[in-house]
């Protein structure tokens, strides 16, 4: 299902996937999938990231979030977002939802 995360008003909502197992370590989140074949570690603002994704979000939503937190523009941290974001969906631990019908 082709998705374009890439339009910064994309109204494709993201969220955690389930079968992952996370724990707060020393100020990193660990995660592990319910398989075991992936295991990551996520500090600042991708802990961040995973605990907002808890709750559906567009990306702009996630970087409006972000950016207050940050003191920064959403703009400026669009594209960190996004990479990161491709590397979740790459790993399997979040879906997609298609944009709603216009």
């Amino acid at each position: 299902m082709p998705i374009n995360l890439h339009n910064p008003l994309s109204e494709t909502l993201l969220s955690r996937r389930d079968g992952w197992f996370t724990s707060w370590i020393g100020g990193e989140l660990m995660m592990m999938n319910v398989d075991g074949s992936v295991y990551m570690s996520l500090s600042g603002a991708g802990g961040a990231i995973w605990e907002l994704l808890e709750e559906p979000h567009t990306l702009w939503g996630l970087c409006e979030r972000l950016a207050a937190s940050y003191d920064v523009e959403p703009a400026e941290i669009r594209d960190e977002v996004l990479a990161f974001l491709e590397k979740l969906h790459h790993h399997h631990a979040i879906q997609l939802h298609p944009e709603p019908p216009t």
